[in-house]
C-alpha cells in the first residue's frame, strides 16, 4: 500500500453555484440527483440549452472516467463519468480527473464509495445547521492508501462483476418503473393538497451523541443521503428516536434536494431533513409526489439552502386518482413496486459483500483469487 494524498489521485474541479434554465432536451445538467448507487442516472437528470453548457463547461467539461461525486447534502455519493454523454457539473457537484499512471477509475469509484473512505468523508465533513458538506479546498490534502496499479485493476474487474449484477438489477427496476410511471400518468388527473389526502409527519433529529453506526436502537435517517431508487440504505441507528415513520409511509425530503421521495420499508426515525406522508395508497402517493411539480420553486439557489415547511407542504398540490380509480390503480402499482423493492434489496446485498470486500482486498488480507471464488458463488 502506498499513502498518498487525494489530491495526487488526480485534479478536483467543482461546479458553477448556480442553476441555468432546465430543458427538456440538450445537454445533461448533473445534479446530485443523478447519483444512485455508484452510477450515473440520467434519467433523473435535467437538461441544459447549448448556450448555458458553452457557460457551465469553461471551468471543467466533464469527461469519460472522471469521478464524479457531491460535496453537499448527498455526501459519499460519487459515479464515473460514462462515455458517449455531454454533461456539466450541476451545483454541490465535483469531480476529480484521475491521472491514470496513478489510479485505476474504476478502483477509484470503488475506494471512494468504501466503508474505509465514508469514514474520512464522515471524520472531514462540516456540519453545519443545514446541510452537511465538504471543503474542497482541504480535500486535495485528505491521506489515503491505494495498492499498486495492477492489483488495483485486478480489484476493480472483479468487484465489477457485482456490479454489473447491480446494474442489471437497475435496468429491471427502471423497467418497472416505466410501467408504473406510465400507468399513474394516464390515471391522476385532478389535483389536491397533499395534507388532504397523506397525514404528515415532519421530522426532528435527536441529539448526535444517541447516534451509532453499529445497529443499535432504531434505524435514523436524516436526509437524503441514503435514499436508494424507492428504499432507503441503513446506515445510522439512533437509541433516542423523536419523530417515527412507520412501514410503507413515503418518506420526502423537505430540505435540499426539496422533493425526493423513498419509501420506508420498517419503521424508522426521520430527522429535521425529512417528512413522512402516509396514505391507504402509498404507491399511488409516491408517484403522485414524484409527479408534482411545485418542488423546484422551494429548493435555494445561490448561497441559499432550500426547504419547505409543514404549512407550505401540507399545501402543496398533487395529481390524484378518483374514488373509483384509487383502489384499481394501487393494485395494479402494487406487483411493479414489489419487484423494484426486490431488485433493490439484492442490489443491497451485493452493494454489501462488494464493501466488505474492497478493505479486505486492499489490505492484502484475501486474495483476488479467493474473492473471484466467493463472488462466482454469489452469481
Amino acid at each position: 500500500m502506498t499513502p498518498t494524498t487525494f489530491g495526487h489521485l488526480g485534479e478536483l474541479f467543482d461546479g458553477p453555484h448556480a442553476t441555468p434554465a432546465r430543458r427538456d432536451e440538450g445537454p445533461y445538467f448533473l445534479n446530485i440527483s443523478s447519483l444512485t448507487a455508484g452510477r450515473l442516472d440520467l434519467s433523473v437528470s435535467d437538461h441544459v440549452s447549448e448556450e448555458d453548457f458553452a457557460k457551465w463547461t469553461r471551468r471543467v467539461t466533464p469527461e469519460e472516467g472522471d469521478l464524479l461525486f457531491s460535496y453537499e447534502t448527498r455526501l459519499g455519493e460519487a459515479a464515473l463519468m460514462p462515455a458517449g454523454v455531454r454533461g456539466c457539473l450541476g451545483r454541490r457537484m465535483a469531480l476529480l480527473r484521475p491521472q491514470r499512471d496513478v489510479v485505476d477509475p474504476r478502483f477509484l469509484l470503488y475506494y471512494y464509495l468504501s466503508p474505509q473512505f465514508q469514514a474520512v468523508i464522515q471524520q472531514r465533513s462540516i456540519h453545519g445547521a443545514t446541510v452537511e458538506r465538504i471543503l474542497l479546498s482541504s480535500m486535495a490534502d485528505w491521506p489515503v492508501q491505494i495498492p499498486p496499479m495492477y492489483r488495483q485493476r485486478a480489484i476493480a474487474e472483479v468487484l465489477g462483476a457485482l456490479d454489473d449484477m447491480i446494474a442489471a438489477n437497475s435496468r429491471l427496476s427502471s423497467a418497472a418503473d416505466g410501467l408504473a410511471a406510465a400507468l399513474v400518468k394516464r390515471t391522476l388527473h385532478s389535483a389536491s393538497m397533499l395534507g388532504d389526502v397523506a397525514d404528515l409527519v415532519m421530522g426532528t433529529s435527536p441529539t448526535g451523541a444517541t447516534m451509532n453506526e453499529m445497529g443499535e436502537g432504531i434505524p435514523f435517517f436524516q436526509g437524503v443521503r441514503d435514499f436508494g431508487i424507492r428504499l432507503p440504505k441503513t446506515r445510522v441507528f439512533t437509541v433516542a428516536p423523536i419523530r417515527m415513520a412507520a412501514r410503507g409511509d413515503v418518506l420526502i425530503s423537505v430540505r435540499a434536494p426539496v422533493g425526493q421521495v423513498n419509501r420506508a420499508d420498517r419503521d424508522l426515525c426521520i430527522g429535521r431533513g425529512l417528512a413522512a406522508a402516509r396514505s391507504k395508497t402509498p404507491a399511488t402517493l409516491l408517484h403522485a409526489l414524484r409527479q408534482a411539480t411545485v418542488w423546484e420553486s422551494f429548493n435555494g439557489e445561490g448561497t441559499v439552502f432550500g426547504s419547505i415547511n409543514r404549512m407550505d407542504l401540507h399545501r402543496v398540490q398533487i395529481p390524484l386518482a378518483s374514488d373509483s380509480e384509487d383502489v384499481s390503480l394501487e393494485r395494479s402499482l402494487m406487483p411493479l413496486e414489489a419487484r423494484i423493492d426486490q431488485a433493490e434489496a439484492e442490489s443491497s446485498r451485493l452493494a454489501e459483500l462488494r464493501d466488505t470486500l474492497l478493505p479486505h482486498l486492499m489490505s492484502g488480507r484475501i486474495t483476488v483469487r479467493d474473492t473471484e471464488k466467493a463472488v462466482e458463488e454469489v452469481l
